[in-house]
């Protein structure tokens, strides 16, 4: 699937057309506007940015769920409007970094800078997950246990699965130190490509095609699964990044929405 980068009153929306056409409503957002209740503490201009999101999806949903990242590898599947706590702009996870659920017109919200947001949707059964996967979550196989609630809660196909992995910090910009590098190297071994040394001490590391290597091990068809091929690293344009920007870093945030 090809995506497309629209905008709205102001603001860019990264989304695929297809997706939403299967029945997922959905958008990245970007470094238009900064979604995070930790790096944006004014809660009026954070409201005013996720009703902004919702115009843009053309939905409004009962309720927005988000988990509260601590990169674990944590999925918890949402049934009933009242499970976690109550929070601010909605309810929350604790401890948590992947919702799934298949509840209609519940917003689904994963915050982001560098970090590798997933979307996984069963387009037979209308099943979404939003997973939020950063290093930490990457080497914890996060988006594997995303795969395995999809199949093992809803009973879910693998052959029905559509993955996105949306903009994260690239190949040629995640750079780590060896303590780092070797845990990629001992978790992955098969894929050792992937975690480049460019010095004594540095590595590499593409986050985005391990995720998507990943998917495909756990049976998702690899024509199913598509890669947004920005680095938010590079794209400061476009794009916030906690490694670029520092203590000035904002978040972006992958919302979705399954059409009720």
């Amino acid at each position: 699937m090809k995506y497309k980068i629209e905008t709205k009153d102001n603001k860019r929306y990264i989304y695929l057309p297809e997706l939403e056409e299967m029945g997922l409503k959905h958008c990245f957002t970007t470094r238009d506007m900064d979604v995070g209740s930790s790096t944006n503490p004014d809660k009026e201009s954070l409201q005013g940015y996720i009703n902004e999101v919702f115009q843009f999806m053309g939905k409004k949903p009962d309720l927005l769920y988000n988990g509260y990242q601590a990169h674990t590898s944590n999925i918890e599947p949402i049934h009933f409007l009242d499970q976690g706590k109550e929070g601010a702009f909605g309810r929350y996870i604790p401890n948590t970094d992947g919702l799934l659920t298949d509840l209609n017109n519940v917003a689904l919200l994963t915050r982001f800078a560098d970090c590798v947001p997933i979307i996984l949707f069963d387009k037979g059964k209308k099943i979404q997950g939003n997973i939020h996967s950063g290093w930490k979550g990457t080497l914890q196989r996060i988006v594997e246990k995303g795969v395995l609630g999809l199949l093992q809660e809803y009973g879910s196909s693998e052959e029905d699965i559509i993955a996105v992995i949306g903009p994260a910090i690239g190949r040629n910009d995640f750079q780590v130190r060896e303590d780092v590098g070797s845990l990629f190297l001992e978790e992955f071994k098969e894929w050792k490509e992937l975690i480049r040394k460019v010095s004594e001490e540095k590595f590499l590391v593409d986050l985005q095609e391990i995720n998507r290597r990943m998917l495909l091990e756990m049976g998702i068809d690899k024509k199913n699964i598509t890669v947004i091929d920005i680095s938010t690293y590079e794209r400061d344009d476009l794009c916030h990044s906690y490694r670029r920007d520092r203590q000035d870093y904002g978040l972006m945030g992958l919302f979705t929405i399954l059409e009720g």
